[in-house]
């Protein structure tokens, strides 16, 4: 269930936090939106639909896991 939420300049720093840490290991998302970053209620931040995202890094590992994900969530979605 969605529940409207007050912006506060905590929550503000949190999104802006979580990109620096996604972008700091080369990864970028390609979709940011509201709809894509989901609030807790202790105001910490979630990115989630990393769908169309680039991976810019040297960590082998990372871009075989952001691979696995990117194949999961196309068959998730062709299976609609």
């Amino acid at each position: 269930m969605l529940h409207e939420i007050k912006c506060t300049p905590n929550i503000g720093r949190n999104v802006i936090n979580a990109f620096k840490e996604i972008h700091a290991r080369g990864v970028y998302h390609g979709d940011v939106r509201c709809e894509n970053i989901l609030v807790r209620p202790d105001e910490s931040i979630v990115i989630v639909d990393f769908e169309m995202s680039t991976i810019d890094a040297d960590d082998d590992d990372l871009k075989s896991e952001m691979r696995d994900v990117k194949r999961l969530l196309a068959s998730l979605t062709s299976k609609r």
